[in-house]
C-alpha cells in the first residue's frame, strides 16, 4: 500500500491502528479517504498476525461526515456515477463487517452523518463523554442508505428510524442507551480507555474471536429448535477440539496464562 493521504496506518503485534487524518475538514469522508480505508482494512485483514484494528482520528472530533467538496462533485455527476461512488462506500461498511479482525472504534466529539457508519460497522465502540452525534443527512435533503442496514444491525429499525428522520444531536449516555456504543469513558480518558479495553481483547482466543464474529454474522437464530440445536452444537463441538480450544482449557486447569498472550 502506498503512503496514504487521508488516513494514518500502523501496526505493532497483533494490533494494527488506522487513524483518520483530515483535521483541516474535521476528518470529512471523500472518495480518497474511503479507497484508502478499504485497503487498510483489507491489507490488515490479510495479515495472519493482526488480531484487532484500531480505528480513530486525530484531534478532537471523530469525523464530521461526508465532505462537502465531494458532495457537491456529486452535483455534476449522473446518477449512475454517483452510485458507482455510493457502492464503493457500501463495501467499505461491509468489509469492516465482515473483516476476520476485531475492529475497536474510539470517538470523540462530532460524529456526524455517514461517520456513523463507521461506528456502526465496527465491533465495539468507546466513546467519551464530549461525543455529539448526528445522522445529519435529512438536513440536506438525503437518505442515510449506505449505512442504514449497519446502523439498523446495532439499534433497530425503530431507533435508527427515529434518529434519522429527525437528524437531531445527542450524547454519548443516549447512544449507549440505544447501542451505538458499548463503553464510555470521561472526557480526556479515550485514550487510556482503548488501551484498557485493547489488552483486554488481547486475553481472548484468536480464532474464538473470529468465530463468534462470523457466528453472529451467519449463524440464523431464527432456525427451527431441532436445527439450531444441532447447529449450535457442531459449533462449539469444533471449538472444543481445536487446538485453541484444548490450549484455552489446559490453561485455565493450569492456572496460567494462554498461550496466545505470550506468556503461556
Amino acid at each position: 500500500m502506498k503512503k496514504p493521504e487521508t488516513i494514518l496506518i500502523s501496526s505493532r503485534g497483533p494490533v494494527a491502528t488506522i487513524i483518520l487524518n483530515r483535521p483541516t475538514v474535521y476528518h470529512a469522508i471523500n472518495l480518497e479517504m474511503i479507497r484508502e480505508l478499504t485497503e487498510a482494512f483489507s491489507l490488515f485483514e490479510k495479515e495472519a498476525g493482526i488480531r484487532i484494528i484500531l480505528l480513530r482520528s486525530t484531534g478532537e472530533h471523530f469525523c464530521a461526515g461526508a465532505d462537502l467538496n465531494w458532495m457537491q462533485e456529486g452535483m455534476k455527476q449522473s446518477e449512475l456515477q454517483v452510485k458507482k461512488e455510493s457502492v464503493e462506500l457500501a463495501r467499505l461498511f461491509s468489509l469492516m463487517t465482515c473483516n476476520r479482525c476485531i475492529i475497536l472504534t474510539a470517538v470523540s466529539g462530532n460524529v456526524i452523518g455517514g461517520a456513523n457508519g463507521l461506528v456502526a460497522a465496527s465491533d465495539l465502540v468507546i466513546a467519551d463523554e464530549s461525543a455529539l452525534f448526528s445522522f445529519s443527512e435529512v438536513k440536506l435533503g438525503m437518505i442515510p442508505a449506505t449505512i442504514a442496514p449497519h446502523v439498523v444491525s446495532r439499534l433497530g429499525k425503530r431507533r435508527a428510524a427515529a434518529w434519522m428522520i429527525s437528524g437531531r444531536r445527542f450524547k454519548t449516555n443516549e447512544a449507549r442507551s440505544a447501542g451505538l456504543v458499548d463503553i464510555s469513558c470521561e472526557t480526556g480518558h479515550l485514550e487510556e480507555e482503548s488501551s484498557k479495553v485493547l489488552e483486554e481483547l488481547l486475553t481472548g482466543g484468536p480464532s474464538a474471536m473470529a468465530g463468534i464474529k462470523e457466528m453472529m454474522m451467519q449463524f440464523d437464530f431464527a432456525l427451527d429448535a431441532d436445527t439450531c440445536i444441532e447447529k449450535s452444537a457442531e459449533i462449539l463441538a469444533r471449538c472444543r477440539t481445536s487446538n485453541e480450544g484444548q490450549e484455552g482449557m489446559k490453561a485455565f486447569l493450569e492456572k496460567r496464562k494462554a498461550a496466545w498472550n505470550g506468556k503461556g
